[in-house]
């Protein structure tokens, strides 16, 4: 096993200003089958949280095809009373790196959703 980082980074209004307070979540696993909590923090008055460290396959396992991946997913929940929620899944942490995962948070009542909803993102894998 290795170590990889991550860290994340809450704004708005196209990411210039940033969301201080938001409660971000950190899981590993599938929601099927069972969640593990890895981080809750709140953002800091710059939108950060501290980085957090992750996990992760040894990075030999990125460098040929035949191996098996080389990262670790991992899902980010942001929360805010006054924005959308956002959660994005299978985020990638690689070893040895620090992994910023923006996340842009739309105000409440600034775009036709439901209060109280929620946007969901889901990245592909990488095709390494």
């Amino acid at each position: 096993m290795s170590i990889g980082f991550i860290k994340v980074q809450a704004s708005t209004s196209r990411a210039e200003l940033p969301v201080e307070g938001a409660t971000v979540t950190i899981t590993e696993g599938d929601p099927g089958s069972g969640m593990d909590l890895l981080s809750l923090q709140r953002t800091d008055e710059s939108g950060q949280t501290d980085a957090i460290s992750i996990d992760t396959p040894e990075l030999s396992n990125s460098q040929t095809p035949d191996q098996a991946k080389g990262w670790t997913d991992v899902t980010v929940t942001v929360s805010h009373p006054d924005y959308d929620g956002i959660t994005v899944t299978r985020v990638q942490v690689f070893p040895g790196v620090t992994t910023v995962q923006e996340m842009l948070l739309i105000p409440r009542g600034g775009f036709p959703l439901d209060p109280g909803a929620s946007e969901r993102f889901d990245v592909p894998p990488q095709g390494l």
